[in-house]
Formats: C-alpha cells, sequence, structure tokens
C-alpha cells in the first residue's frame, strides 16, 4: 500500500496542468497560453542586469534581458548574447502594430510571429456629442498691390 500511494504522489505532480494569467480577466486566457499578461495602464518589466551579471549566468535558449550598462535588450541564442539594439547583428527584429489588436514580430523583414488579437470585442458606439464652439476669426491677411488704373470714364 505504501508503495501504491508512493507511486501515486510521484506521478500526481506530471499529471497537473496550470495556466497563468495577471491583470485584466483574470479567469479567461488563450488556451496556447502557459502565462499571458494583459493591461491597458502597466508594462511587463524585463529583468534588469549588467553586462558582468548578464555574461556570469548559463541561460536558457531564448531568455531575454535588459542591460543596465548598454540601456539595450538581449537575447540569448543558445551560444550568445545578441543586442537587439544593435543594427549589424546578423538578425534584426522589429516590432509592427497591426492596427487591428494584433502585432507581429519581424526577423530580418519576415513575419515570424503574430500575436492573437489582444484588444477584446468591440462594445457599441456611444452617442454623438454636441458639436463644438467656433473658433476665433483669424488674422487679417496682408494688403495686395494695388491693381492697374481702369480706362477714363465718359465726359
Amino acid at each position: 500500500m505504501k508503495k501504491r500511494l508512493s507511486l501515486i504522489v510521484l506521478l500526481f505532480p506530471v499529471l497537473i496542468f496550470s495556466q497563468v494569467k495577471v491583470g485584466s480577466n483574470p479567469n479567461v486566457i488563450n488556451p496556447s497560453s502557459i502565462i499571458e499578461l494583459e493591461s491597458t495602464n502597466k508594462a511587463l518589466v524585463l529583468t534588469r542586469l549588467t553586462s558582468v551579471q548578464m555574461q556570469s549566468i548559463s541561460p536558457l535558449n531564448g531568455a531575454v534581458i535588459y542591460n543596465t550598462d548598454t540601456s539595450c535588450i538581449y537575447y540569448y541564442n543558445g551560444a550568445q548574447w545578441i543586442n537587439l539594439c544593435n543594427g549589424s547583428n546578423s538578425s534584426s527584429f522589429t516590432f509592427v502594430d497591426n492596427n487591428d489588436g494584433t502585432f507581429s514580430v519581424l526577423e530580418n523583414g519576415q513575419v515570424v510571429f503574430t500575436s492573437s488579437d489582444l484588444t477584446g470585442p468591440a462594445g457599441p458606439q456611444g452617442p454623438q456629442g454636441d458639436p463644438g464652439a467656433d473658433g476665433a476669426d483669424g488674422a487679417d491677411g496682408a494688403v495686395g498691390p494695388a491693381g492697374p488704373a481702369g480706362p477714363q470714364g465718359p465726359q
């Protein structure tokens, strides 16, 4: 009986699956996310390290940090730290707002990731507001040159 109980206790953590959402709507998480952050007024702050601290760790491939000495973001490619602020790297990453609630990450101009819609459904349009007051009249322009004299009238 003790052996069976020990086996169940050892195998139980393998059967647990967990997802974490921090921010708005904590009960709504994308099924493909293990962790999801959502906010309209706060930012994700990366781990901040000096260059010496960054070089002294053995990170997993894909690790991302903010280097306080260079004021740049670095990622670890499995062999070395890559400075994302340096345009001379073999890879160039850019982030693009697709203006539809999604964003894309491009590497060397090619899309490598597009997020799901992060905005959620739009609410109904609100009522039209009152018209605003007329603005002040602008200053008069400069007086133009005098035109040519007209023909003399009958006598």
